[in-house]
């Protein structure tokens, strides 16, 4: 009998384990797959013309202030 109620403890302690894993297994997935559909590009200020036309544009001025 004590035979009996270990196994059984055993294997519900087995059927809990599995089933969370199984869970976190399917919410990792899900997570996952979003990420991989979308793509984004970082662009930093000094990749942009615009900006560096502008900062050279103020470092002149500041250089031609600081000359005076």
């Amino acid at each position: 009998m004590r035979l009996l109620i270990f196994v059984a403890v055993i294997l519900g302690i087995a059927i809990v384990f599995g089933a969370v894993y199984g869970v976190s297994a399917v919410l990792e997935r899900r997570k996952r797959q979003p990420a991989e559909k979308t793509f984004t590009k970082t662009v930093a200020p000094d990749d942009d013309p615009e900006f560096l036309r502008n900062l050279a544009r103020k470092l002149d001025e500041d250089s031609s202030e600081n000359d005076k």
